[in-house]
């Protein structure tokens, strides 16, 4: 009818699956956004006079002057002498105090520095003050993982002690602000770095009072529907600013990878900036609350910088609770960008669910491996083989060694260790075909009789096995 403005719910009452009508636009949420830019020149502010403070302290430190009671109390500060005592009297009864303390090896030290800063779970946002709502609740009354103190004990055990906290520990970021503020360490300690987990945990926003709900389909560990926390705007009619029901989830994963793209570097000027992680090479992304037949499709920038600025890193990429839909297929399609040829792209279940005031931790179940681009290899022998032009050479992940014999043997396959479980690291051999990337076990051919073997060459081919050519 002209003149009729009809909305996208009331096209589609029925096309959004078994949530609500409700359905949210995906994008950052104004007031946030403000809120971090008002903090945002607070930090470089904060970080000079951090500097300007550590300088005197230095200075008060070699002069053996105390800067309050308690580190007035401390050993090295405890003396009968007079202030104005010469600098080599100084350095004489420091040398008296610290030799009172027993020597101990250096492989003793080393031990007890290990067992101190290396945690035995992952350090969640490392530089950054922690979000309860982010954390399971075991996580938010564990505690201090590590005893950071250990690195003020001396300024050697802080220049060795920083190397052995950075390169031997696991991290998990919850927020982008926490990931981009990992840019402030030194970058000799980023990258050591070579495995993160992003936990994006879905944020909606709403200004009117409307219950949405997450179906039971999120996990088979849900018997019954779960309320999604919504955090309430105030309503505003005199603007035309989009506001409504509206979702953090696709930009924020944007936000995530954006994070991960060379920082400054007034030291680099000249070449390529590294990455913040230049060592990276696996990843581990935790969607939360982020239901089936309920998100918008993810924008054209998600795979801008999955598959374009961040293509090709990884050799190892698992993802948990993506949506089981059109929408999670898009959005697993645009994040193995980042896996390299040959590289292991592992889906699971989600591993939490957001409740209104931590996270709760969901049983694992089975997940499912794939090889990403297996097929490059033989398209590119088979356009050799003809004559033509080869494809582009794209990085890819080498062979591992060392794994049993196929079990196919008019296939051509390839092996890789896949984890045993979500959240285990021991793993075990799977074989998988090269034209599709699926596990030979799930093949609906399993026989030698089948009739997409080659009678030529005796081999299954695949449909990249003939690009370019129609004699055969």
């Amino acid at each position: 009818m002209a003149g009729t403005i009809v909305s996208l719910e009331d096209l589609l009452p029925f096309a959004m699956g078994p949530n609500e009508h409700q359905v949210p636009w995906d994008g950052r949420d104004q007031e946030e956004q403000a809120e971090l830019w008002y903090n945002a020149p607070l930090r470089s502010k904060n970080q000079q006079l951090e500097d300007e403070n550590m300088r005197l302290k230095r200075i008060l430190r070699e002069n053996g002057i105390p800067w309050s009671p308690a580190v007035a109390e401390h050993t090295v500060f405890q003396s009968n002498n007079p202030p104005n005592s010469s600098g080599r009297r100084r350095s004489s009864r420091l040398s008296a105090t610290q030799h009172r303390f027993p020597h101990l090896p250096v492989e003793v030290v080393l031990r007890i520095m290990h067992y101190a800063l290396v945690a035995d779970s992952p350090i969640i946002d490392p530089l950054s003050k922690l979000d309860p709502e982010n954390l399971t609740v075991s996580e938010a009354k564990g505690g201090p993982q590590i005893a950071i103190g250990f690195l003020a004990t001396s300024k050697a055990y802080y220049i060795e002690g920083k190397q052995v906290l950075w390169s031997n520990n696991s991290f998990v970021f919850t927020s982008p602000e926490a990931l981009r503020k990992f840019s402030e360490l030194g970058f000799q300690y980023r990258k050591t770095i070579a495995s993160v987990t992003l936990r994006i945990i879905a944020r909606y926003y709403d200004d009117e009072k409307r219950r949405h709900r997450l179906t039971p389909d999120y996990h088979p560990e849900l018997t019954k529907s779960q309320s999604l926390k919504i955090v309430s705007r105030t309503k505003d009619q005199d603007s035309m600013a989009r506001k409504g029901f509206h979702c953090y989830t696709w930009t924020q994963t944007v936000d995530f990878l954006e994070a991960l793209r060379p920082p400054f570097d007034p030291h680099h000027s000249t070449g390529t900036r590294p990455r913040l992680l230049p060592g990276l090479l696996s990843m581990r992304i935790d969607f939360v609350n982020f239901p089936n037949f309920f998100l918008p499709y993810p924008q054209t920038d998600l795979h801008e910088i999955a598959a374009h600025d961040l293509g090709c890193t990884l050799n190892e990429l698992m993802v948990t609770g993506l949506p089981s839909c059109e929408v999670g297929i898009k959005a697993g399609a645009d994040l193995q960008g980042m896996v390299k040829d040959d590289g292991l792209f592992v889906f699971y279940e989600p591993s939490y669910i957001q409740q209104r005031k931590a996270l709760k931790p969901l049983r694992a179940y089975s997940g499912t491996p794939r090889v990403v681009r297996a097929w490059r290899q033989l398209a590119r022998e088979r356009q050799e083989l003809i004559g033509h032009v080869a494809l582009a050479s794209l990085p890819a992940v080498p062979e591992e060694t060392g794994h049993p014999e196929p079990t196919l043997k008019k296939r051509k396959t390839l092996w890789k260790r896949v984890p045993v479980s979500r959240d285990e690291v021991k793993r075990k051999w799977a074989e998988f075909d090269r034209n599709t990337g699926e596990p030979v076990d799930d093949l609906d051919y399993n026989s030698d009789d089948s009739d997409a073997v080659c009678p030529n060459c005796g081999i299954v081919h695949g449909h990249y096995d003939y690009w370019g050519s129609d004699s055969d």
